[in-house]
């Protein structure tokens, strides 16, 4: 209701006219994290190991599943022209720091929200009640992909289709970790490497 009432651009405002503010991503940020605090606090919900910070376990299957998905990704993405290779210009240390910097604002940002969203509510509520782990996954995949049809501007099915892949690889990761920060991991590797390495 709030998407089409389209009420987030009375509620964020510039704090300057110069500053461009994208008050549709704020307000998916606001309305994902309202829904996610409500069912943890409210309703009690499980959603598994979670936190701001891994585990060193965790860390490297978040790598581990990262790149196990990277090439099926990159292939996909170039095939259907949803991405081409376009590497950040300029000096190694700083394509360097802007990609540890853009790895923790969207592992802290983007990826904890959508992960435990997608795969701590949404996955772990299909995984208690499907009877496939399989389906589970690829339920809770096309779901996650479906809400990127908004991306580029909708219908954007390519970035649907990207999305969805992302998803069936970090719902297997928390399908077997049973662990939110291991998916965000790898969520945030591939963000990270799609700002440094294509367009």
């Amino acid at each position: 209701m709030p998407f089409v009432l389209r009420v987030f651009s009375r509620i964020y405002l510039s704090p300057d006219p110069h500053v461009r503010v994208d008050v549709h991503i704020l307000g998916q940020l606001m309305w994902i994290r309202l829904g996610i605090a409500a069912l943890l606090v409210l309703r009690e919900w499980q959603p598994g190991a979670f936190g701001l910070w891994p585990t060193p376990v965790e860390w490297r299957s978040g790598a581990l599943y990262y790149l196990a998905a990277l090439i099926p990704l990159v292939g996909l993405a170039l095939a259907i022209k949803d991405a081409r290779w376009a590497p950040m210009p300029g000096e190694w240390w700083r394509v360097a720091g802007i990609g540890v910097g853009t790895f923790f604002g969207f592992l802290w940002v983007t990826a904890l929200g959508e992960e435990l969203f997608f795969r701590g509510v949404i996955a772990r509520a299909l995984l208690d009640h499907l009877p496939s782990k399989a389906l589970a996954v690829l339920a809770s995949a096309l779901v996650f992909g479906s809400a990127h049809l908004w991306f580029r501007g909708f219908p954007d099915w390519r970035s649907a289709l990207v999305a969805a892949v992302l998803g069936i690889f970090c719902g297997w990761a928390y399908a077997q970790t049973g662990s939110v920060r291991v998916p965000m991991v790898a969520h945030a590797l591939v963000i990270t490497t799609w700002r440094l390495f294509f367009k």
